[in-house]
C-alpha cells in the first residue's frame, strides 16, 4: 500500500509539473490548442512555413517539406511531402508530432490532418505585423521564445529605421503581363509599399491581385514599376511603355513573396529606391 502511495504522489508530480508548463494558444482557424513539450519531428506545409521554422532555429527538427521549398539551402535535403495538393499519406508517414501550416494557402489539408489525429499549427501571416505575431507564436509553440522575441526585436530595430518621405512615390508592381496583373490591398507587396512610404496603385484595384490594362497603368503614371519575373528587356519592347520603360526595374521576387524575415530585406530595398525618387 505504501508503495502504492509513493507512485501516486509521484505520478501527480509530474502531471503537475507538465501542466505547468503547458502553452495554450489560439491558432489562425481560431483553435485552441495546448502544447507540453518541443516538437522534435516537424513537417512545413509549405515553403514559407520552413523558411520561418529555419530562422527560429528548429531546422533540424524539420522531417518534412513542400516540393517547391528551395530557400534556406538545407530544405532542399529534406524529405518532399508534395505540393499543391499535399501529400497526406507520406505526411503521416513522416509521424510529425507537429504540422505547421499555412491556413491562407492549405485549408483543406489542415482540416484533413486533424480528422487523421494530426498536431497542426495553423498561421495565416499577410503583412509586416502578422508575420511578426507569427514569428512569436511559432516560437511560443516550438519552446524557443527567447530565440523568436530577439528576432522580432531585430526586425522591428531595423524597420524603426524607415523614417517618412518628404514624396510619396506612385508604384506598380507587375506581378505578370498576361493579363497585366498587379498586387493589391490585401498583398504582402501592399504591405510593404504603404511601410516604404509609397503609395501603391494597385491598390485601387479589387482584390489582392487586380488586372489593370495598360491604358489604366499609364493614366496613372507611375514613378516606379517594379517587375518580379526578370524580364526588363522584354518589358522595355512593349507597345505603350515608351514612356515609362526607364521606370522599370527588377528586383528579387523572393524578398517580397514568402512572410518570413526576408520581407525586411524587401523593405530596405523599396525604400532605398523611394529615396531615390525624392
Amino acid at each position: 500500500m505504501r508503495v502504492n502511495k509513493v507512485f501516486f504522489v509521484v505520478l501527480i508530480f509530474l502531471i503537475a509539473t507538465v501542466l505547468a508548463g503547458a502553452i495554450k494558444v489560439t491558432d489562425a482557424t481560431g483553435l485552441l490548442q495546448e502544447f507540453t513539450s518541443k516538437p522534435t519531428r516537424i513537417v512545413a506545409a509549405v515553403p514559407s512555413d520552413a523558411e520561418m521554422l529555419f530562422d527560429l532555429g528548429l531546422g533540424d527538427s524539420v522531417v518534412g517539406v513542400n516540393d517547391w521549398a528551395g530557400y534556406p539551402n538545407e530544405v532542399t535535403k529534406i524529405e518532399k511531402i508534395g505540393g499543391s495538393p499535399l501529400n497526406l499519406e507520406k505526411i503521416i508517414a513522416l509521424k510529425p508530432d507537429l504540422v505547421l501550416a499555412n491556413a491562407g494557402l492549405v485549408p483543406k489539408e489542415i482540416e484533413q490532418l486533424r480528422k487523421l489525429g494530426v498536431a497542426v499549427l495553423a498561421i495565416n501571416p499577410t503583412d509586416l505585423l502578422s508575420t511578426i505575431d507569427t514569428y512569436l507564436l511559432v516560437g511560443k509553440v516550438c519552446f524557443v521564445e527567447e530565440r523568436a522575441n530577439e528576432l522580432v526585436q531585430s526586425l522591428k530595430e531595423r524597420q524603426n529605421k524607415i523614417k517618412p518621405l518628404a514624396k510619396k512615390p506612385k508604384v506598380f508592381v507587375e506581378i505578370w503581363h498576361e493579363p497585366l496583373m498587379t498586387a493589391g490591398k490585401g498583398s504582402l507587396w501592399d504591405s510593404l509599399i504603404s511601410t516604404a512610404g509609397g503609395e501603391n496603385i494597385g491598390s485601387l484595384g479589387t482584390g489582392a491581385y487586380p488586372v489593370f490594362s495598360i491604358e489604366e497603368l499609364l493614366k496613372q503614371n507611375p514613378d516606379l514599376v517594379i517587375l518580379t519575373n526578370y524580364n526588363l528587356a522584354e518589358a522595355k519592347t512593349r507597345t505603350g511603355y515608351e514612356t515609362i520603360k526607364e521606370r522599370l526595374i527588377e528586383v528579387d521576387p523572393g524578398l517580397f513573396t514568402f512572410p518570413t524575415k526576408r520581407l525586411w530585406d524587401g523593405l530596405e530595398v523599396l525604400y532605398g529606391l523611394f529615396e531615390a525618387k525624392q
